[in-house]
């Protein structure tokens, strides 16, 4: 049987994310009696010349690079690395590649294929037909491959029905300890990420479904709270982020789970993610009990007319209630926002700012407008010719609003121009951040010396970031 070898390519954006999409991939091959390994250069600080030499040392028969947008060109010289270390057939999948996937083989003729969408059985199957001779890939779905210089697309695999039948993710796989988050997440550490459903049938026009698409799924709470005991039990978990586009959107399902947890007694926090619509008092409270300390919302703008445009499907009261009724139930607030949505002008973005600090979140998240491939914004930009502006962006936060950012995006070719994004964003943060008030209802809330020390080493990241930004 030929052994795997999967990769998240090599980055220099700080904060290493858990690539669960990997772990996943793994746990199936292994299910599969595939011999399987993972090379997270990201989180392990692997240069390309470093990789380059694990790959032949390691010799594998498969390699599949994981592909996400804004580390594009990052994955494409990943694959070149491996061509030139290794024979093996190599495979690229995520985000990126499920969205475009002719247009990755013609950029790149090294790649033998793309796994469209969730690759989880897709993979399995396609490891099973290379090592089988009478088998051929054509009949395998949701793939992309050449032949006879002729790109053929197999069309997208059934999404997967049943989640509770995937395998825990193989995180033994990665370096565990090498992951830290950015505040706010992370206030109690070890930390770590779980996804428990796939695909949200909203439209936002923003938001790229490649993999997942907009058939919700969920692991069934029984399944969900069995991964949260595994995790807290074998690596010392204390803090969980729940990485679902809605983690509440099946409020009962949500509601199980907390009473799993309570009733279980693990003593862990957590925070998710999840729309202003899909949440009620009754919920919220049972969250509180079960740990949540933390949720984060979109709210994207403080201008009504760019909600209706981006199909947010919600109000500015709407998000108003939301954010009183979580702070009602001692939950803090995450607010996210976006710079740049269809129709912005220098006064939506003081909107914009004005919301922020009247909805009185603990925290708010900025960042640029970025067309994803496979998202609305994207096709309607291709289609109408209103873009394309490549911005790379590898000193850490350079046209994606964001200390945290790196690679790079394609914005809208509009009125307002990247810097005058970037100085609103910068600006945002600011009168956000900066207000004494602020400042001090933020420090009396805080409940531990690895808070406050977290925070600090933040808030000092966050300046470098502003300061840099300023001087540019």
């Amino acid at each position: 049987m030929r052994s795997v070898l999967l990769i998240n390519p090599p980055s220099t954006a700080p904060n290493p994310v858990m690539p669960l999409g990997l772990a996943y991939l793994a746990a199936c091959l292994r299910q599969n009696d595939i011999a399987v390994e993972i090379i997270d250069a990201w989180a392990a600080g692997i240069s390309f010349d470093k990789l380059a030499d694990e790959i032949s040392r390691r010799a594998p028969a498969v390699v599949g690079v994981t592909m996400m947008s804004p580390f594009y060109g990052a994955a494409m010289k990943t694959v070149d690395t491996v061509k030139k270390n290794c024979a093996a057939a190599i495979i690229v999948g995520g985000p990126h590649p499920s969205a475009l996937p002719k247009q990755c083989l013609d950029d790149n003729q090294h790649i033998d294929f793309v796994v469209i969408g969730e690759g989880e059985h897709t993979l399995v199957e396609l490891i099973a037909t290379l090592n089988n001779a009478k088998k051929t890939v054509g009949d395998i779905k949701g793939l992309a491959y050449r032949k006879n210089d002729k790109i053929i697309v197999t069309g997208r695999a059934a999404p997967i029905k049943n989640l509770d039948d995937l395998p825990f993710p193989a995180r033994a796989l990665l370096p565990f300890k090498k992951y830290c988050t950015h505040p706010p997440y992370g206030k109690r550490n070890p930390y770590m990420t779980l996804i428990t459903s796939r695909g949200c049938p909203y439209g936002c026009s923003y938001c790229s479904k490649s993999v997942f698409g907009r058939n919700y799924r969920a692991m069934s709470p029984t399944r969900v709270v069995a991964e949260v005991k595994h995790i807290v039990n074998k690596y010392g978990i204390r803090e969980i982020h729940f990485y679902d586009d809605d983690f509440t959107l099946d409020m009962n399902r949500a509601a199980k789970i907390c009473d799993l947890i309570t009733a279980e007694r693990l003593n862990v926090s957590w925070s998710c993610t999840t729309r202003v619509d899909l949440i009620n008092a009754g919920l919220l409270k049972k969250m509180k009990q079960a740990g949540c300390w933390l949720i984060s919302y979109g709210v994207e703008s403080g201008d009504a007319t760019i909600l209706k445009k981006v199909k947010k499907g919600y109000t500015l009261e709407d998000i108003k209630s939301a954010f009183d009724l979580t702070k009602r139930n001692g939950i803090r607030t995450v607010a996210y926002f976006m710079a740049g949505l269809p129709g912005e002008t220098v006064k939506t973005m003081q909107k914009s700012i004005d919301f922020s600090i009247a909805l009185k979140p603990d925290f708010v998240s900025w960042g640029i407008t970025a067309l994803y491939p496979g998202s609305g914004l994207y096709e309607n930009a291709q289609k109408n010719s209103e873009t394309v502006r490549y911005t790379y962006q590898h000193d850490n936060g350079h046209a994606s609003g964001s200390p945290y950012g790196d690679g790079y995006a394609i914005l809208f070719k509009e009125s307002l121009s990247r810097d005058t994004l970037e100085k609103h964003v910068r600006r945002a943060n600011q009168a956000f951040y900066l207000r004494p008030a602020y400042l001090t209802r933020f420090l009396f809330k805080i409940r531990s010396f690895y808070e406050f020390w977290h925070y600090l080493k933040g808030g000092w990241q966050f300046m470098r970031w502003l300061h840099r930004k300023v001087a540019s």
